[in-house]
């Protein structure tokens, strides 16, 4: 027999492991991830910022929902085991999900990827698409030299820089629900991770002031991630952002890495135009749903 949906407290090691081998499989079955690193951070013992439905089967957790909080409302990660779907499952979960959510603002539902298969659910539970997540990609081949503004200088993040990068964060993405969101323990986080190196994170001063990052990330020998570029709003306009950017590609081929992805959210007109111009293409899409 299979139960209803449950919400975990604070998920123990033996749920940790049943819901990410369960997210493993889905991600063999499907060919996307359906979890991204802030859901997985969010399970691991003391994270807090979210909270965890499963629905469990004779076997096991055959379902799991991660409900994080955002600066608009709350984000539901939902993923069904492959040999459980087609049963209703994906249904009850998210039913139970809304039903302890309220309702305004609106949660959102991320689609990774965007499968068809994911398009008729949202069809059938009455959702519509919201944001579209675009991720593109790119050689590191023949990357401009970097044009940084007068009396801008780059170099590695120091931990004397933590206080100063969170502020030019948090100004820079202040429309952003997830990225303007980090805070000192998430940054502390993500900066415990194994791919984590100070010199990957790359920091723009003026006159003794930090006024812009470029956060380098490291996937393996041949693939980077343009993490994050962040420039306070004080600095827009004179060509910081472009700077940031081919430091950072820079960087990543001097390290060696062959192509780059990134993150960028499809209504930021003028950065997908910038990635565009640097030889960033779409690859594929991530669709957040929303009740219609």
């Amino acid at each position: 027999m299979r139960y209803e949906p449950t919400f975990l407290d604070d998920p123990d090691d033996s749920h940790r492991t049943e819901i990410l081998a369960m997210a493993g499989a889905a991600a063999a079955f499907d060919g996307v991830d359906p979890l991204n690193e802030a859901a997985r951070m969010s399970l691991r013992p003391g994270a807090a910022g979210a909270r965890h439905l499963v629905l469990s089967g004779p076997a096991g957790i055959e379902a799991y929902a991660n409900l994080s909080a955002t600066a608009e409302g709350t984000a539901i990660q939902l993923v069904v085991a492959p040999e459980a779907r087609l049963t209703g499952i994906g249904t009850a979960m998210l039913e139970a999900a809304l039903a302890a959510l309220p309702p305004d603002p609106a949660p959102g539902i991320w689609s990774f990827g965007d499968l068809s298969a994911a398009r008729g659910f949202a069809a059938a539970n009455g959702l519509r698409p919201g944001r579209n997540l675009l991720i593109m990609e790119a050689p590191l081949t023949g990357i401009p030299a970097p044009r940084l503004p007068a009396e801008v200088t780059v170099r590695a993040f120091r931990p004397e820089d933590e206080a100063a990068l969170l502020g030019v964060n948090a100004r820079a993405f202040a429309h952003h629900p997830e990225q303007g969101a980090m805070d000192a323990a998430d940054f502390r986080a993500r900066t415990s991770e194994d791919w984590y190196r100070p010199e990957d994170l790359l920091v723009a001063e003026r006159d003794g002031r930090l006024v812009g990052f470029h956060w380098t990330k490291r996937h393996d020998a041949d693939l980077w991630e343009v993490y994050v570029i962040g420039v306070d709003p004080v600095a827009h306009g004179g060509g910081l952002g472009k700077g940031l950017l081919r430091a950072g590609l820079q960087h990543m081929a001097e390290q060696g890495a062959r192509r780059v992805i990134l993150y960028v959210e499809g209504d930021q007109e003028v950065a997908v135009g910038l990635y565009r111009a640097h030889g960033f293409r779409t690859i594929h899409t991530d669709v957040m749903y929303v009740p219609a």
